[in-house]
C-alpha cells in the first residue's frame, strides 16, 4: 500500500523550457483568435457603413438627364425606369441602355452614372426617310434600313412613299426595302421633290413631282447617284421623261 501510494504521489518534473513553449503557444493562439474577432468586427462595421451610405440620400438619384431624344424624351424616361430617390449604386447602366435601345425610334443609347446624384441618358434617334402604306388610312414611317419607327393615321409631310411593299410590320419591325436606302440618299434638293421610290426588276426608281423618273439602277453608290441626278435635274432646259444615273459619272436623260 505504501509503495502504491508512493508511485501515485510521484510528480513528473517538466523542463522549464517546454513549459515556456506551451505558454507561448497558448498566448499566440489567443492573439490569433482576438485578431480574427477584430477583423470580423471591422468587416461588419465597414459593410454596415457602406450600406448606410449607399442607401442614404447622399448617393441617391436626384436628377435624370435625357439628351438627344427630342420628342421621344418621355418615352426614353419611361423605358429607362430610373426613378428619383433610387440608390445610384443600384442603377444598372448597361441594363438601362439596353431597355432604351428597344424603343423603335432609338438607334443607340448610352447611360452614365454621374456621382453623387445624376444619371445621364444619351440617345441617338433613327432618322425617318420614307413611309409605306400600312393598311387603310395607316402609314408606317421607316428609316434607311427599313426599320418601322412608328405607324400613324396619315403619311408624314416631306417624306417619299416606298411603293410596292406588302405586310408592313408594326413599330420595331423591319422590312426588306432596298428603296429605303435610296430614299435616305436623296439630298436636300431632291428630298422635297421626290414623291415615290420603288424597287423594280430593273433597279431602283424615284418619281419626281411634275418631273422625270430618276433611275438609280442597283443599290450601290446611291449618294453619288443622287448627287448626279440633282445636278442633271437642275440643268434641264427641256422636259425629260427620265434621268438615268446608274453610272453616276455618266448620267443620261431623255
Amino acid at each position: 500500500m505504501t509503495a502504491a501510494t508512493g508511485v501515485a504521489g510521484l510528480r513528473v518534473r517538466i523542463d522549464p523550457r517546454l513549459r515556456a513553449r506551451r505558454a507561448a503557444v497558448r498566448r499566440d493562439a489567443g492573439r490569433r483568435r482576438l485578431h480574427r474577432l477584430l477583423l470580423g468586427a471591422g468587416v461588419v462595421a465597414t459593410l454596415t457603413v457602406a450600406a448606410a451610405v449607399a442607401w442614404s440620400p447622399l448617393l441617391a438619384v436626384h436628377t435624370i438627364v435625357v439628351r438627344g431624344a427630342g420628342a421621344d424624351r418621355a418615352a426614353v424616361r419611361a423605358a429607362a425606369r430610373v426613378r428619383t430617390g433610387q440608390p445610384m449604386l443600384l442603377v444598372n447602366a448597361g441594363g438601362v441602355a439596353a431597355a432604351v435601345r428597344r424603343l423603335p425610334t432609338v438607334a443607340s443609347a448610352r447611360v452614365e452614372r454621374d456621382f453623387p446624384n445624376t444619371v445621364t441618358i444619351t440617345v441617338s434617334r433613327r432618322v425617318p426617310v420614307a413611309w409605306a402604306p400600312a393598311g387603310p388610312g395607316r402609314a408606317a414611317v421607316l428609316d434607311r434600313h427599313g426599320d418601322v419607327l412608328a405607324v400613324g393615321p396619315w403619311p408624314p409631310a416631306g417624306l417619299p412613299e416606298l411603293a410596292g411593299l406588302t405586310r408592313v410590320p408594326g413599330p420595331g419591325g423591319r422590312l426588306h426595302a432596298p428603296a429605303a436606302a435610296a430614299a435616305a440618299a436623296l439630298g436636300p434638293s431632291l428630298r422635297g421633290r421626290v414623291t415615290t421610290v420603288v424597287a423594280l426588276p430593273g433597279g431602283l426608281v424615284a418619281l419626281v413631282a411634275n418631273g422625270p423618273q430618276i433611275r438609280f439602277g442597283d443599290g450601290t453608290q446611291l449618294a453619288a447617284k443622287a448627287e448626279a441626278a440633282a445636278a442633271v435635274l437642275a440643268a434641264l432646259v427641256a422636259p425629260a421623261r427620265y434621268i438615268d444615273v446608274s453610272v453616276p459619272n455618266a448620267p443620261v436623260s431623255g
